[in-house]
């Protein structure tokens, strides 16, 4: 059964360093991924195969090069190799920058390091671009979104005793959430659980179970402490008045 180790190879076949100044064509990468391609290299000495005793390498990558220090991150030996061979999956912070990215090899050999000639990673924008500009608009809008319903529950939570008041909160709540045009169904399963949390914490969000929960937690108190009516009718209401465009 296939493992995929070749198939992730970013630059198809291992790159080989004869000599600390080999050249090392560009690299394709793509932000896309998460633990996908993989940087593999071999190291030989002049056309003799290297041990891997005593020998470590790591993989250095800086997306802004001359401005950030950059970063680094343990190869893994790879086993049963005519030569030191060593990999690593281009890690998540390598990705975050489309376009050039500066990358090396650096060994580490009984207390010296040896640099290897610098090359290019070209990473590829992700046809699922979790970094456009209309994610940052739907996250912005949420946090805003966040922030109102927070503040209202606040709100409502100091002034139970009044029906009036309970309600308006409830409403501006609702009112905000509507406002943000946020379709559920398009967000991940790790957004969809934090809204969950959100909901069990006291954020309403836009099910008919969460606009039940937050009329009985926030409305119904307020309205019987008047001797309000608390029939379906008045919780129907409420739930449409939040299904509306």
């Amino acid at each position: 059964m296939a493992t995929l180790d070749a198939f992730r190879t970013a630059s198809g076949d291992p790159l080989k360093f004869d000599f600390a100044n080999d050249y090392v064509p560009d690299v394709r990468l793509n932000a896309g991924d998460v633990n996908g391609r993989t940087i593999t290299v071999e190291i030989w000495d002049d056309g003799m195969p290297v041990d891997t005793d005593g020998l470590a390498a790591t993989l250095a990558y800086n997306t802004n090069p001359g401005r950030d220090l950059g970063d680094r991150i343990a190869m893994t030996v790879v086993h049963n190799t005519e030569t030191a061979t060593y990999t690593v999956p281009v890690p998540r912070k390598a990705l975050t920058r489309t376009g050039r990215i500066l990358l090396g090899i650096e060994l580490e050999f009984h207390g010296s390091k040896i640099c290897s000639r610098n090359f290019d990673g070209i990473v590829e924008r992700a046809v699922f671009d979790t970094q456009s500009p209309e994610i940052a608009d739907t996250m912005g809008q949420l946090e805003k979104l966040i922030n109102q319903a927070n503040t209202a529950t606040a709100k409502a939570d100091a002034a139970g005793d009044r029906a009036e008041k309970a309600v308006n909160t409830a409403t501006d709540a609702t009112n905000a959430f509507k406002t943000a045009k946020i379709e559920y169904s398009q967000f991940s399963d790790m957004l969809k659980q934090t809204i969950a949390t959100m909901a069990a914490n006291g954020v309403i969000i836009a099910t008919d179970e969460d606009m039940r929960a937050a009329f009985d937690q926030y409305v119904t108190p307020a309205l019987a402490a008047q001797g309000g009516p608390l029939d379906d009718d008045t919780i129907n209401w409420f739930i449409d008045y939040m299904r509306e465009d």
